[in-house]
């Protein structure tokens, strides 16, 4: 081999670890992006009730972010962050029924993440999920120890 094929050779090396060095600490010190318009969402959550009980309707135990979207209670823009991810928040849960789920959040590739309403979290299969959403409470058992 000779010595200008493997100077370029060495050249084109380091030229990759730069552009992967550039690249992943690129993608390291991206931020993930924040919610912060929950002010908008309680906003939107309470004109949906106020709205139902206006019209009669009986007011569900849950609504998605999509339902206050399509009822114009939030501008798309208010809750791009959860762009590809199904998000139900409960009219129900509260602190006197602790393993009752409060905000549930259905990923994209379907594993699904509730927000308890004693502040944990808990990441739970679709299966468990349904059985939990089928109780009258809505609430979830904690994972065994």
């Amino acid at each position: 081999m000779s010595t200008r094929r493997l100077i370029l050779y060495l050249a084109l090396a380091v030229a990759i670890a730069v552009a992967g060095i550039v690249g992943i600490t690129a993608y390291s010190t991206r931020r993930p992006p924040v919610f912060e318009n929950s002010g908008k969402l309680i906003e939107a959550m309470q004109a949906f009730a106020r709205d139902h009980e206006t019209l009669g309707k009986p007011l569900p135990s849950t609504v998605t972010i999509r339902e206050l979207v399509d009822g114009d209670y939030l501008n798309a823009t208010d809750v791009r962050v959860f762009e590809g991810i199904e998000v139900s928040l409960s009219f129900t849960a509260d602190e006197t029924r602790p393993q009752e789920i409060m905000v549930t959040a259905r990923l994209p590739d379907g594993t699904i993440h509730c927000l308890m309403a004693d502040g944990s979290a808990l990441q739970i299969t679709e299966q468990a999920y349904r059985k939990q959403m089928s109780q009258p409470a809505g609430g979830v058992e904690p994972p065994p120890r």
